[in-house]
């Protein structure tokens, strides 16, 4: 009986842990600067393993400290860390990793390298007019561009300003989060449209303002998208603070303001889309799963816009399909830093060449903006090429189509199709339970027979 019961326990055990193991292999932010670093990370998800081979090396990089961690459930990340050595623009071609047994390639991907800005510094020289100071300290408004194009971000923030010398003690107050909410609403344009920077963490920052040393504390942060021609007027807001002196004694409110600020904008030029195209400074990364291959066989293609923009705005439309090739709609990812510094939007396409021959991308993959550093429109197209091999089929419901998703359009959804995998597998469940409940039963009537 227990050798029964522990067979069967065995079995169901072993039928019920039918999950299979997903590896997944992620790059981290593909713009860095030179003191930061390069992260790859393998995600095994549904296995208690995480064995992985050794991570390659990578042109440009050495390699730091790699790291285990456990998520929850039966979720592992095996993150390495590469550090730049140099400036410059880093093609990472595809590499294999052995995880748990069983071979997985990474994606084709570009990284960035470049050195900070000096505005970025930590202890940088500003020029700030003091007309507003009071008791050492003061409220700044900092408006990164005083003129746009219709669509162009601009970035507003606020900081509060005491110098490092002040003999008072000065805090801000418990209702923080209420006085931003309420300067958010006072400086939101109607005519904008604004995307809010969430800081969840107030971070002192040294400062020299005509020579004399303060201390720096961003409160707000936020982007601005004009959506017209229309002068943005930024008003003064007021921002109440909590003082005592340092020896101690009661609390006492005091509020400062700060400067109005108002950004020009400006229409941009005729063009036939002039209405629908996106403002900013953008470029083009571009990556393909395969430079030759069969037709009928479908291949991946990543079209990536990264910059500075309004890329909620962004979109790419699927190419038409022809005699050559078929489309299918794009996957959309967007990816961007915390203060939206650094931001992209991928659009991953399936294709499906249908006739032979070498073929170039750039009349189906393009994208058109307005340039504002060149001050005119630009298209980021397609670079590369790709050769084709095969005989050329009719269209994708071709019996020579060896596409999984060949004739996909053409199924008839009325009628019910039996999934017989899912059929067994209720039933074997169902006898399970039965074999257990019977065995449970045969034992307790064997116990009481005695």
């Amino acid at each position: 009986m227990y050798i029964f019961l522990s067979t069967l326990f065995f079995f169901a055990i072993s039928f019920f842990a039918s999950a299979q193991e997903d590896v997944r292999i992620e790059f981290g932010k593909k713009n860095l600067l030179i003191d930061e670093n390069l992260v790859i990370t393998v995600v095994i998800t549904g296995s208690d393993k995480s064995t992985v081979s050794t991570f390659p090396e990578i042109q440009g990089f050495t390699k730091a400290d790699r790291k285990i961690t456990h998520a929850k459930g039966q979720t592992h990340n095996i993150t390495q860390y590469y550090t730049p050595t140099k400036e410059g623009t880093f093609r990472i071609v595809s590499f294999e990793l052995t995880v748990n047994g069983k071979a997985y390639e990474s994606e084709l991907t570009t990284i960035v390298v470049t050195s900070p800005k000096e505005d970025d510094e930590e202890d940088g020289t500003e020029a700030i007019s003091l007309e507003n100071i009071k008791e050492n300290a003061f409220l700044a408004m900092n408006v990164d561009k005083g003129s746009v194009y219709v669509g162009e971000g601009f970035r507003v923030t606020l900081a509060f300003y005491i110098a490092e010398t002040n003999t008072m003690q000065m805090g801000f107050a418990d209702d923080l989060n209420a006085q931003v909410d309420a300067i958010a609403k006072k400086i939101k344009s109607p005519d904008c449209l604004e995307e809010r920077i969430n800081i969840t963490n107030i971070v002192e920052e040294h400062r020299t303002i005509n020579g004399k040393r303060f201390l720096a504390y961003k409160f707000f942060e936020a982007l601005y998208f004009p959506l017209n021609g229309q002068p943005v007027k930024i008003p003064s807001v007021e921002l109440r603070m909590d003082q005592s002196k340092k020896n101690g004694g009661e609390k006492e409110s005091i509020s400062f303001t700060n400067k109005p600020y108002t950004v020009k904008v400006l229409t941009l030029p005729d063009h036939p889309l002039k209405d629908k195209v996106v403002a900013g400074n953008f470029s083009l990364v571009e990556q393909i799963e395969t430079r030759k291959i069969n037709t009928g066989k479908s291949f991946n293609y990543s079209f990536k816009i990264v910059g500075q923009g309004n890329f909620s705005t962004i979109n790419v439309s699927s190419p038409v399909n022809d005699s050559f090739f078929d489309f299918y709609p794009p996957e959309v990812r967007e990816v961007h830093n915390n203060d939206l510094t650094v931001r992209e939007k991928e659009f991953r396409y399936r294709v499906v060449p249908k006739d032979s021959g070498q073929q170039a991308l750039d009349k189906y993959f393009y994208w058109v903006y307005f340039n504002t550093k060149s001050k005119t429109y630009d298209t980021l197209k397609s670079k590369l090429k790709i050769k084709i091999l095969g005989k050329a089929i009719a269209d994708k419901e071709s019996d020579t189509s060896e596409d999984i998703f060949a004739g996909i359009d053409k199924l008839d959804t009325s009628v019910i199709q039996t999934n017989y995998q899912e059929v067994v597998k209720n039933i074997s469940n169902l006898l399970i339970i039965c074999m257990i409940m019977g065995c449970i039963y045969l034992f307790t009537w064997k116990r009481r027979a005695k």
